[in-house]
This record gives C-alpha cells, structure tokens and sequence, in this order.
C-alpha cells in the first residue's frame, strides 16, 4: 500500500474587507474554532501585527500547519495550509478549512494551488 502525505494548498485571498486584513485575532479565533471543529491538534502558534499594515500568523499542528500572511493595503493575503495523512486521511479537511477561510474573508476572488504530497 502506497502512502499518500497530504494535500498542501496555498493561495492568495482577495477582499474588500481590509479591517479583517488589519487585525489577526478574529482570524486567529476562527483557526482555532475550526482546528478544535475539525478535531486538530494545535502545539503552538504565532501572531505579529505590522505597524499600521497587516499581520503574519502560523499554527503548528501536529497535522501539520497554517499560515496566513496579509497586505490591507493591497486587499490580499496569502494563505498556506497542509495537513498530513499520517493517521487519517485529512484531504477532506483541508479542503474545507480552505473554503471556511474564503468565506471568512468574504472573498472576491482567489488563486489556489493543490499539492498532493
């Protein structure tokens, strides 16, 4: 039986909501709703905020990870998530924590990117 990793997807959000793109603690509480929803393991995380701009935010899973990383001034953030298949297949998941982000962000528009690990 071959192993499959995981599905890795980064992309980049679009949004007319710039105050989301400014504060990363309503984000943050999202992430951590969705990884106890999703049954994730959270073992640890950093927030920054920029002065007068946007935020950078990474949670450690044992899964894997997520990361976002925003620019107001441009109305984008680039988003990362990848959750590993060790004990389950997580595909499901990532996909639909990717889709609960963009729904979050009021997305107008979107790139994405899938890697199968």
């Amino acid at each position: 039986m071959k192993y499959n990793p995981g599905l890795h997807i980064l992309a980049e959000i679009y949004t007319d909501q710039y105050a989301l793109l400014r504060d990363f603690e309503p984000v943050r509480a999202l992430f951590i709703d969705k990884i106890q929803q999703y049954g994730l393991t959270s073992v640890g995380e950093v927030f920054h905020s920029f002065p007068d701009a946007g935020f950078t935010g990474v949670i450690c899973l044992t899964e894997s990870h997520i990361a976002i990383h925003s620019w107001p001034e441009y109305g984008l953030a680039t988003f990362d998530i990848y959750l590993s298949n060790f004990k389950k297949d997580n595909d499901t998941i990532t996909r639909a924590l990717f889709e609960d982000t963009l729904a979050f962000f009021k997305t107008t528009r979107h790139t994405q990117e899938e890697v199968k690990r």
